[in-house]
């Protein structure tokens, strides 16, 4: 079996968004971070409305999004190199949602 990469061995290029003011650096991964926040459920919402729609029950890409960032040309491998996930399979629960509300024991007198 293929050994797990260690993610601070890596380095990675960053490229600046204005390229006639900057040049490209390669920096470790401890030099690398991200603002908190960054991430949260309403930019989560947004990107599947943007960048995904369903089909039969399954939700995929859109086909402008493919197309926008060439992600016909790329396999998993690519994103993610090391060997791809097992997913164990565990059974639907019987019971989906909230239990219903138990009903009051209290009398009431007329």
């Amino acid at each position: 079996k293929k050994a797990i990469i260690d993610p601070f061995l890596f380095k990675y290029k960053v490229q600046p968004i204005k390229k006639e003011l900057y040049e490209a650096v390669i920096v470790k991964a401890s030099q690398l971070s991200r603002r908190k926040h960054l991430f949260s459920r309403d930019r989560l919402k947004l990107f599947l409305k943007q960048h995904c729609e369903p089909h039969d029950g399954v939700i995929k890409t859109k086909a402008t999004s493919i197309a926008k960032y060439n992600l016909a040309e790329q396999n998993f491998s690519y994103f993610f190199p090391d060997d791809p996930p097992t997913f164990i399979f565990s059974p639907a629960s019987r019971r989906r949602g909230r239990p219903p509300k138990r009903a009051s024991t209290s009398l009431v007198s007329n």
